[in-house]
C-alpha cells in the first residue's frame, strides 16, 4: 500500500475497532506490537473460516481483525496475546532498527533517527538506550505506548481472554482451544485445530527449526527467553523502572533478583 492507502486503512481499522466492533461481530486479537498476536489471528481465522485483512484496507464485514489498540469497552470479544516484556523489548528493537521483511525501510530510518548511536547491530550494547526510548520518546505519538501501560488497561476485563505467547509454544494446540471457548464455540473440532496449529507453525511458515534466526525475517527465531542473550545489569535496571509492577503482575518475574544474574 502506498502512503494514503495507508492512512485511509488506519482510518478504517480504527472505525471498525471503536465503533462498529460489535455491530460487525469482529472478533479482536490485540497485543503489544512483537507480541505473537498476528500468529494467534491465523489460527483463529483460519479455525473459524473468517476473513482476516491482514495488510491490506480491510471491508466492513465480520472478521478476525488484529491490532494494538488499548483497551476499549467498545470493543467486541477481545483475546489479548501477552509476552515477556523483556523478550518484547529485544524482538522489537530488531523489527524498528534492523528490519525485516514486513518493515518498510522508511520506518526502519525514521527510528533509526531517534536513537544517538549508529552501530544498530550491536544490540546488546545499544539496549539500554533502546528501552529508555519505547518508555519516553516512542510513547509520545498517538497510540504509542508503554507496554506496562498497555498491557494494565486489559487486566481484569470480563470481556477479555489473555493467552501467553510462551504457552503458544508449549502447546498451541490447548491455547487455541481455550481461546475458542472463550468465544463461545461449544463443540470443537480436534482434527481443524491440528491442522490449523500445524499449518501456522514456525517451523511451516519460516521454513526452518524455531531458534534458527534469520534476522531478514518478521518470523526471526521463535523462541521465548531470547532477552537472556542481550540484557546486561544495566538493561535490566532500566527495564525494571518502567515495567517491574506489570511483570510481577503477569507472572514473569517474583521479584527483582533476576538482575542481579545479569553481568
Amino acid at each position: 500500500m502506498n502512503f494514503i492507502e495507508q492512512k485511509y486503512s488506519s482510518f478504517k481499522r480504527y472505525l471498525m475497532w471503536h465503533f462498529f466492533a460489535k455491530k460487525l461481530g469482529l472478533i479482536h486479537v490485540v497485543e503489544y506490537p512483537k507480541s505473537g498476536g498476528t500468529w494467534m489471528t491465523q489460527l483463529l481465522a483460519d479455525y473459524l473460516d473468517m476473513y482476516y485483512p491482514r495488510n491490506v484496507i480491510p471491508k466492513f464485514k465480520k472478521a478476525v481483525i488484529h491490532g494494538h489498540y488499548i483497551y476499549s469497552p467498545a470493543f467486541n470479544k477481545t483475546i489479548l496475546v501477552i509476552r515477556d516484556g523483556r523478550d518484547v523489548a529485544v524482538s522489537y528493537y530488531h523489527h524498528l532498527l534492523l528490519g525485516n521483511d514486513r518493515t518498510p525501510q522508511s520506518i526502519i530510518n525514521h527510528y533509526r533517527s531517534k536513537v544517538r548511536f549508529t552501530d544498530y547491530e550491536n544490540v546488546k550494547e545499544n539496549l539500554p538506550e533502546f528501552i529508555t526510548f519505547l518508555n519516553e520518546k516512542y510513547t509520545k505519538r498517538i497510540n504509542r505506548h508503554r507496554w506496562s501501560d498497555f498491557i494494565e488497561t486489559y487486566l481484569d476485563k470480563e470481556d477479555v481472554h489473555i493467552v501467553r505467547y510462551e504457552d503458544m509454544l508449549h502447546n498451541g494446540e490447548e491455547e487455541l482451544k481455550k481461546a475458542l471457548v472463550f468465544l463461545g464455540i461449544d463443540a470443537i473440532d480436534d482434527d481443524k485445530v491440528s491442522s490449523a496449529v500445524n499449518k501456522f507453525s514456525f517451523k511451516n511458515q519460516a521454513k526452518r527449526k524455531q531458534g534458527e534466526e534469520n534476522k531478514k525475517s518478521f518470523l526471526r527465531k521463535g523462541i521465548s527467553g531470547d532477552w537472556k542473550n542481550y540484557f546486561t545489569k544495566e538493561s535490566g535496571l532500566i527495564f525494571n523502572k518502567y515495567n517491574a509492577e506489570a511483570m510481577k503482575k503477569l507472572g514473569y518475574i517474583d521479584s527483582n533478583d533476576w538482575i542481579n544474574e545479569l553481568n
